[in-house]
């Protein structure tokens, strides 16, 4: 099992929440190559890793191949990763401007160029997410494995959909299999539409060494134990528990931003989601002005 990079989610607060509940490979939220090789100081702190967060892969997104081996070398100066993660497969518009993510699909000759310069920069664990293709028209999903393979690139993770599909529609589990089946030495991680111990064992039996738990994570870090032991997500936490774990991570944003209010905000109504009232909490959320106001209103929630 492992744990998947998230924008905008998986910075250094959740990932200490996060790791209370799992000790395995968790991938930082994408971080841009052409900040980190420019040493800006607010990019630079999202490559921030823990001593005590580890085994972790920094997630690298961009487009320059020179840019990743600038970015990866001042990474091995400023940050200590176990591995180096390329973005493959965001398909959201504002990276796809930056001819980054998803828009790799159409460019595998680029892709190549960028593995191979991940590879001179470092000799760490490199790893590529991406996904099967553009559109259903336009699947690449082989042309990748060969060109992974073929690069050095260790680890190789498919979300099982196309950039077409953004988060929606049925993960592709017979093209994880034909993968799985046509791989060699190379990792094979499957990603896509698991959020229980059921759809986990589905994915898994496709041949992939590992499944990547995603969006279910930033609603529940805790699924990951959950699935783990076969238990339902919602019933793993008792309420008690869940908002100690809100407190928790809201010192941890204090100290990691300073809008650190309004992810706590997004976060509490995730925790708290399927509770009686809690649409009532929602609506309360977003009225209050301050952390005493927040914690005030969980209490009473709560209670």
């Amino acid at each position: 099992m492992v744990a998947a990079p998230l924008a905008g989610i998986t910075t250094i607060p959740f990932r200490r929440i996060v790791r209370k509940f799992f000790d395995g490979v968790i991938f930082t939220e994408m971080v841009s190559v052409e900040g980190l090789k420019r040493k800006v100081e607010n990019t630079l702190k999202y490559a921030k890793i823990l001593e005590n967060d580890h085994p972790v892969f920094l997630q690298l997104f961009g487009n320059d191949p020179a840019s990743f081996y600038d970015a990866i070398k001042v990474c091995e100066e400023v940050s200590n990763p176990d591995g180096y993660d390329l973005n493959a497969g965001c398909p959201v518009k504002k990276v796809l401007k930056s001819y980054a993510g998803s828009y790799l699909l159409k460019d595998l000759k680029q892709l190549r160029e960028i593995i191979k310069n991940m590879r001179k920069a470092t000799d760490k664990p490199i790893s590529v997410k991406t996904r099967l293709g553009w559109d259903e028209k336009s699947y690449v999903y082989k042309e990748i494995l060969k060109i992974c393979e073929g690069e050095g690139v260790d680890i190789l993770t498919f979300h099982a959909r196309t950039k077409s599909q953004m988060f929606g529609g049925e993960a592709n589990l017979f093209a994880l299999n034909e993968v799985a089946n046509l791989k060699k030495e190379i990792l094979l991680i499957g990603n896509g539409n698991v959020y229980d111990h059921i759809s986990f064992n589905r994915m898994l039996n496709t041949g992939v060494d590992a499944v990547m738990i995603g969006r279910a994570m930033m609603k529940a870090p805790w699924i990951l134990s959950a699935i783990k032991e076969g238990k339902d997500a919602h019933e793993f936490l008792s309420l008690d528990e869940k908002k100690k774990l809100i407190i928790e991570l809201l010192y941890y944003e204090k100290e990691f931003r300073k809008n650190y209010l309004d992810i706590v905000r997004k976060y509490s109504i995730w925790f708290l989601k399927g509770y009686k009232n809690s649409s009532d909490f929602r609506k309360k959320v977003y009225q209050i002005k301050s952390e005493d106001e927040f914690l005030k209103l969980l209490e009473e929630f709560v209670e």
